[in-house]
């Protein structure tokens, strides 16, 4: 083994000499550690735990992965199962170790085509809903998703119960289901994926040398035993956006290794959710912006991890993954002091509705944030087409009463928002210092060419015109019809249509239209403001706010309507 040590659950049970001889050291005790790290099993349950009082996060790194490469800063401690044996190496600091599949088993998945989501607690409503569909010929399932959580006195319940339709073994026959429920009953429905068995195989250990020295169960744990940091090399960061690339990151806390659904390797770090915030918050917002637009954001991000907990990802081995798609984590090594004073100073804080009576039990705020509001915050319901949040309203970003700004207090719509978006208004996120002014106001030009690949990509030949079917009542549209020669279609909901057209900054637009002589459409720009789907709290007018003197508190009372930051550990 050269410079690695082994011991086995044997040597210890036995007093075996073996076990003396690798110790791991504890030096806060001064003797063996008990830690015990996840299984594959617990990888893929999700369970909530807690390390003094502050729970542990899983976040995906990267997945698909044909080749993991790790190594630490500390003594480093490898632990897993071999034929049926848990194991444990050492080695010293710098030791590199690379991991790959040597087998794997697929996971036995199922696709269900949720209908309705209720509150937890209305198991009537969720009956009577489970029964039409039944009615209907579908087998049907309740699901719980989401989280509760007891501390300091206080019960923090995420919980929902989603109804849900099929159980299809492909996601090519859920969503056919999807696209037939959606014709013959009007109803927006998702998939709801359901784990039936986990992924299983066998994960080649090899050391410095490359060496294979091990076959592990399943999963590998990978960590210091000193608390130091890990470094896994090259991690695919990006997927599907612009920036996708690799770079080497490291870790706080435990990372693993584990087989995954494509019979290769997903890396999960698991982690304190307070360090996690430290590498998150820095991610998200300029480390340099106000100490109390880092509070707001902090408390936010703190939100956004409780909120999806036990509400996605439920066919891979973590919480949450480290893209946008959940929030942007990079690791270690992108702490900054400001943003860390930011996190310790709100501490276990998370924004909440108020309550009448302390006994009442807590609601979280779907804290959802953007970069820039281009001046008008949106209605959540507008732009993801869910059930309207009384936290998450439209609001003009302005700060106190500015004449510049009476005309679009009443909210943005076809009379006014054109005047509003060929203005640079003084609102809160265009006086921030930060902003950048090709963000908050942007124009974009789609010329014949690729309006006819755009036609041809919805099948509707040639474009003839576009017309915009609605707005939220802070300005977002609700769907673009796209008019051809051949037919014509509709593209609902903003994010579609901003992907649509080469990932638009917003959703807050209006539409030129150039035309020949013959009447052909030639050209159409996009005069817009913003940049994100602008629910929530505002970034840039977080800043701008605390650049006013603003505290965080007022902040997220402004953004989440009335919301209260309290303390929950």
């Amino acid at each position: 083994m050269g410079r690695f040590a082994w011991i086995s659950l044997a040597a210890l049970l036995c007093g075996s000499p073996a076990w003396a001889e690798a110790p791991e050291a504890d030096p806060a005790a001064g003797r063996f550690s008990t830690f015990v790290p996840l299984s594959q099993a617990e990888l893929y349950a999700k369970r909530m735990r807690f390390t003094a009082g502050e729970p542990m996060i899983s976040v995906g790194i990267m997945e698909h992965q044909p080749e993991v490469v790790l190594q630490a800063d500390g003594p480093v401690r490898v632990m897993f199962d071999e034929a049926s044996l848990p194991k444990a190496v050492y080695a010293p600091p710098g030791t590199r170790f690379t991991f790959r599949p040597l087998s794997a088993r697929p996971p036995e998945l199922r696709h269900w085509v949720v209908v309705e989501t209720a509150p937890y607690l209305a198991l009537e409503q969720a009956d009577e809903t489970r029964k039409t569909w039944e009615a209907r010929g579908y087998l049907v399932k309740t699901f719980e998703v989401g989280t509760i959580v007891a501390l300091q006195g206080n019960v923090l319940d995420t919980r929902a119960r989603q109804v849900a339709v099929g159980g299809y073994p492909d996601t090519r026959r859920a969503d056919k289901e999807v696209a037939r429920i959606f014709r013959r009953y009007g109803l927006r429905t998702f998939i709801h994926e359901e784990l039936a068995r986990p992924p299983e195989g066998v994960v080649g250990v090899y050391d410095d040398q490359d060496r294979l020295i091990h076959r592990a169960t399943d999963s590998v744990y990978f960590g210091t035993v000193d608390g130091g940091l890990v470094e896994v090399r090259d991690v695919e960061h990006s997927r599907g956006y612009k920036g996708h690339g690799r770079q080497h990151r490291q870790f706080w806390g435990h990372i693993y290794v584990s087989v995954d659904r494509s019979g290769r390797l997903a890396v999960v770090n698991s982690v304190g959710a307070e360090k996690l915030l430290q590498g998150l918050v820095p991610a998200e917002i300029f480390a340099t912006a106000p100490l109390e637009a880092l509070k707001a954001q902090a408390v936010t991000a703190r939100g956004e991890i409780f909120s999806k907990l036990g509400h996605r990802h439920f066919g891979e081995p973590f919480h949450l993954c480290s893209e946008q798609h959940c929030q942007v984590y990079a690791g270690a090594g992108h702490e900054r002091p400001a943003s860390n004073q930011a996190v310790a100073e709100t501490r276990g804080l998370l924004a909440f509705r108020p309550r009448e009576d302390p006994k009442d039990a807590l609601r979280l705020v779907d804290s959802v944030y953007s970069s820039t509001c281009g001046g008008f915050s949106e209605a959540n319901e507008a732009v993801w087409d869910d059930e309207a949040s009384e936290s998450l309203r439209s609001k003009l970003d302005a700060i106190g009463h500015d004449p510049a700004l009476a005309p679009f207090e009443g909210g943005l719509n076809e009379g006014n928002v054109r005047a509003f978006l060929e203005a640079y208004p003084p609102t809160a996120c265009a006086r921030s210092s930060f902003v950048n002014a090709q963000k908050y106001r942007w124009r974009r030009t789609f010329t014949q060419d690729r309006l006819r690949k755009i036609g041809q990509q919805l099948g509707v030949g040639e474009v003839k015109g576009i017309e915009i079917l609605g707005r939220g009542p802070g300005g977002r549209i609700t769907g673009l019809r796209i008019r051809g020669s051949q037919g014509k279609k509709d593209v609902l909901r903003e994010l579609p249509v901003r992907r649509l057209f080469g990932n638009l900054n917003s959703g807050l637009f209006v539409l030129d239209e150039e035309r020949g002589p013959d009447g052909a459409l030639t050209a159409v720009t996009f005069v817009g403001g913003g940049w994100g789907h602008g629910v929530g709290m505002c970034q840039m007018g977080a800043i701008g706010r605390a650049e006013r003197g603003h505290g965080f508190r007022q902040i997220l009372g402004h953004y989440y309507n009335g919301a209260v930051a309290e303390r929950i550990y």
